[in-house]
């Protein structure tokens, strides 16, 4: 019983901690003044009339939409064929596996019970142009937490009767048999996630114009936040403090159990 107690009180420690760093995202976010690429632009030049160029830093929060970066060429998802700045594709393989264990009393038994595991993952990223109304901003998405759009899903199920194929994606169950280690394969699953050009986009980040170039990337202070997302600004904040206000109370129960399950210990009522 000590034990679970202590196991009780940290778990809610750690959910305390999450729900805290929900809530300090959401708080992010509303208290971060929408800007626009012309004011934005503004700004840099301004700070680079009276203290030179390289010195502007700030953080931003905009608004539009994804378009491919002057001169460069679109990325193309590797497996919707969808044009896009950003995409992650992931091939997994679901099996059934015959297990057999001993309980601590000595007892055998048998059975059998499903699994997966990766089999092939890809991610591309490339810098962007953000465009709303007044103009456009270039966005750095390395380091940035991206929350990408789905752009497919599919279940293929059985062994696989030759390889599969979807735009420039393939893969060949034959050549994994050998790795199947005697698991009986269920199918594959195929998923695929992509910010294709054309689609909105929320940006919390930090502009800067180091190198002559004004762009937003990953702020350099540590703790500092760096968004780009699908989701409108409404939708990312109200999931932040949903999330926050649930662990919350989940933490606040668990921790109440812990200190009942310590008072009942230190009292003698339980051994």
């Amino acid at each position: 019983m000590t034990i679970l107690a202590a196991a009780l009180a940290v778990l809610s420690l750690v959910l305390s901690l999450v729900a805290r760093a929900q809530r300090a995202k959401a708080l992010d976010m509303r208290a971060t003044e929408t800007g626009t690429a012309a004011d934005l632009a503004a700004l840099a030049s301004d700070v680079a009339k009276e203290i030179g160029p390289g010195s502007f830093t700030r953080v931003v929060e905009l608004k539009g939409t994804a378009e491919a970066a002057p001169g460069a060429t679109p990325l193309v998802a590797e497996m919707s064929g969808v044009p896009c700045v950003y995409y992650r594709a992931v091939a997994t393989r679901e099996y059934e596996e015959r297990y057999e264990e001993v309980d601590k009393d000595g007892n055998r038994r048998s059975g059998a019970r499903r699994g997966s595991e990766t089999v092939s993952s890809n991610e591309r990223r490339a810098s962007f142009a953000l465009r709303d109304g007044t103009g456009a901003v270039e966005v750095d998405l390395e380091g940035a937490s991206v929350e990408a759009e789905r752009t497919l899903s599919r279940f293929e199920p059985g062994e696989g009767q030759g390889a599969f194929s979807f735009g420039a994606f393939r893969l060949d169950p034959a050549s994994l048999a050998r790795a199947a280690g005697g698991r009986r394969t269920i199918g594959y699953r195929f998923e695929e996630w992509a910010i294709p050009v054309g689609r909105r986009l929320y940006v919390l980040g930090e502009a800067d114009d180091s190198g002559g170039r004004l762009r937003v990337r990953k702020p350099g202070s540590k703790g500092a936040r760096f968004i780009v997302s699908v989701k409108s600004e409404e939708e990312l904040v109200k999931a932040a403090a949903g999330l926050s206000k649930g662990l919350s109370l989940a933490a606040a129960i668990l921790g109440a159990g812990a200190l009942v399950l310590a008072a009942l210990l230190v009292l003698g009522i339980l051994p």
